[in-house]
């Protein structure tokens, strides 16, 4: 949408079109006659910049690269303070001979605004279009180095090109690499009982375990430290807070730190009970670890477990716990993005469709359904989630106990982005390993193709929502 016709971009947007995206094409270099710099005049700029503030359908905004949105709005003449916040995709037109200026484009878009989505709307070696100094042959290899390059950036959801004929653009329906390389996912279907240093000293040796069948991320159950129920929060909750907490406050912080920088992975530690000095509450925490035992990530269970099934169970976690407040998105540097959450978590789809819309290619949930919850949901939850998104999700159960208060349904499982189980214990202590791939995921959504298909015209992109990412 040229916007030195802004009357048009107007008279469109209001008309009874398909609803599609707005994109504002913006060439510093262009002007009416070739000559004379690009400068709309000013009424024209004030109804732009009022379109772009009041249409809730803007997408997507096209500006050249080198030539930056804010500066384009200057010169045009608007002023349009907090649009780029309403806007939540950006498009870049990619114009360079060199692959690397191409790439280095996208890089430098990506990192002016990295929380944004980006589109690369027009992809070619120059700008010349049917001029461009390749045969086809010459063409196809640049758009193959290219194309392959910006896949592995990992953020670009989608590519059009010019190619052939000038002006005649193709799209190529790029789905961002969400996994970098192959990894090994470990579930530790941990049994515990009421001794936590008996605890811990089990869930080293199983972790030890998993680290030596070559699991570079290892995932403990929910309340891996302490028996499960709301008799025991009090009792085994730990302070993390200010972090790092001492040995003293925190054993189980100290001990899965030590035992990820041990084994070289990526730990999450299920959850724990928690104790917040500072507000006298208390919380079902997970605490990440990388491979130096730095922490990483911290997810205080969101929904909290209130449910009574007559004649079958009654449980009420918000009797003595307090809920988190944020969503959990964790990158692993040479992997990609994770999403973590906790059992009752997993019932609110939000939480994983924001988690896949924000590229993450595995959500992880340790989990103590019990008998009934199991039996009804378990697996359904965690094939539904894998399904409705076309990533990888892993489900981490304590072991069954019947001896104890609380049964957990046990079963751990790792599905794959097709929602096909990959791996499943039964109920007493046992660890399942996920062999995860990015090829399985671009093979699920080439065939099922939902993330070209989504009607956000419709109903709204959940994703793009006010979406809490810190306490």
């Amino acid at each position: 949408m040229d916007p030195r016709d802004t009357n048009s971009a107007i008279e469109w947007l209001q008309s009874d079109h398909p609803p599609g995206y707005l994109e504002l094409f913006n060439e510093p270099d262009l002007s009416y006659d070739n000559a004379t710099p690009l400068t709309p005049p000013a009424d024209s700029a004030q109804n732009l910049t009022e379109l772009i503030s009041s249409a809730p359908y803007t997408q997507l905004v096209s500006p050249v690269p080198a030539y930056t949105w804010s500066d384009w709005l200057k010169e045009f003449g608007g002023n349009c303070t907090g649009c780029m916040d309403k806007i939540p995709i950006i498009g870049a037109h990619v114009y360079d001979v060199d692959p690397v200026g191409a790439i280095g484009q996208i890089t430098n878009l990506h990192n002016k605004w990295p929380d944004k989505r980006i589109w690369v709307t027009e992809l070619s070696p120059t700008t010349t279009g049917d001029n461009c100094n390749f045969d086809a042959a010459g063409e196809a290899n640049w758009m193959k180095t290219v194309v392959t390059q910006i896949k592995a950036l990992g953020y670009v959801e989608k590519i059009f090109w010019n190619t052939g004929t000038w002006g005649v653009l193709k799209e190529f329906a790029l789905m961002a690499t969400l996994l970098k390389k192959p990894l090994k996912l470990a579930l530790v279907q941990l049994a515990t009982g009421p001794d936590k240093s008996a605890n811990l000293s089990r869930a080293r040796s199983r972790v030890l375990e998993a680290a030596n069948k070559g699991a570079s991320l290892i995932v403990l159950p929910e309340c891996f430290n302490s028996p499960y129920g709301c008799q025991y929060f009090p009792k085994y909750a730990e302070t993390l807070l200010p972090s790092p907490p001492s040995k003293e406050n925190s054993p189980s912080f100290h001990a899965l730190s030590d035992l990820a920088k041990e084994t070289n992975a990526y730990l999450l530690g299920g959850s724990i009970p928690e104790y917040e000095t500072s507000s006298k509450k208390y919380f079902n925490t997970s605490l990440m670890f990388n491979p130096k035992g730095e922490l990483i990530a911290t997810h205080r269970k969101v929904h909290l477990f209130d449910i009574d099934i007559p004649g079958k169970i009654t449980f009420k976690e918000s009797e003595i716990l307090s809920p988190g407040n944020k969503v959990t998105l964790v990158d692993l540097p040479e992997y990609g993005k994770i999403a973590l959450a906790i059992c009752y978590d997993i019932r609110f789809p939000e939480l994983a469709t924001i988690a896949a819309r924000k590229q993450c290619f595995l959500l992880l949930y340790p989990g103590a359904f019990n008998l009934t919850t199991g039996a009804l949901h378990w697996s359904l939850q965690a094939r539904a989630r894998a399904m409705d998104n076309q990533v990888y999700v892993g489900l981490c159960s304590p072991a069954r106990d019947m001896e104890a208060s609380y049964n957990a349904w046990g079963h751990s499982m790792v599905v794959d982005p097709n929602a096909a189980v990959m791996s499943e214990a039964r109920e007493s202590e046992e660890i399942v390993y996920g062999d995860l791939k990015e090829e399985t995921i671009q093979q699920t959504r080439k065939g099922i193709p939902l993330y070209n298909q989504r009607r956000f015209d419709v109903y709204p992109d959940v994703s793009e929502g006010k979406i809490k990412l810190k306490e």
